[in-house]
């Protein structure tokens, strides 16, 4: 048995490994397609790279703050396009949050700078009141509330994580003998059903 989980607890390190790299891959990918835009002047084209690259979220990796930091950078530098940066931050810092908030100052900081600039369109939400204090209270609320998922990207990533943990455990089970020789077609199985989890888990996340 011991053997049994040495060999399953490598190949699902081999699999975190794999995954933080393709994140890591990704999310640089995406900051530098957000920084060629600047470069040319399409602003718009910028903010949703660096969003992109803020969503390709890995504890340590350092794309995700240089995204979160020239949002920001942005929505001060520009005016026209900050409440477009602000959005796209709080867009990202709730795609990546889960039984934690990664970015929960980004969140909060986005969720004010919203409040405030969308308390100064005079063609916002008719509900949100005539004076400005009014305005602004009604959008902090609406802002604060946690948002709710919508029905298939959470059922894609509970059976994800469910098939992810039952391919392990499947193939601890049956796809390895007590000597530790793998017994190729249930560890075939339990490989399959393993991948499959993490595909949907991986596609849940990218559509949340």
């Amino acid at each position: 048995m011991k053997r049994r989980l040495l060999l399953v607890g490598g190949a699902a390190m081999a699999i975190v490994v794999t995954l933080l790299i393709r994140t890591l891959v990704e999310g640089n990918r995406a900051l530098e397609a957000g920084d060629a835009a600047q470069a040319d002047g399409r602003i718009p084209d910028a903010i949703a790279g660096w969003e992109a690259a803020a969503r390709w979220y890995g504890p340590g990796l350092s794309h995700v703050d240089e995204a979160y930091a020239r949002l920001t950078g942005l929505a001060a530098a520009k005016p026209e396009y900050a409440l477009a940066a602000w959005s796209a931050i709080r867009s990202a810092a709730l795609a990546t949050g889960g039984l934690w908030q990664p970015h929960a100052d980004d969140l909060a900081a986005a969720n004010e700078q919203i409040a405030l600039l969308s308390a100064r369109d005079p063609a916002g939400a008719e509900a949100a009141g005539a004076a400005p204090s009014d305005r602004l209270a009604y959008y902090r609320e609406q802002l604060a509330r946690p948002p709710r998922p919508t029905g298939p990207p959470v059922a894609l990533f509970v059976l994800g994580v469910l098939a992810w943990l039952g391919g392990i455990g499947w193939v601890i089970r049956r796809g390895i003998d007590d000597a530790g020789k793998v017994i190729r077609r249930p560890a075939l199985v339990g490989a399959v059903t393993t991948t499959l989890g993490i595909a949907a888990w991986a596609a849940a996340l990218s559509i949340a």
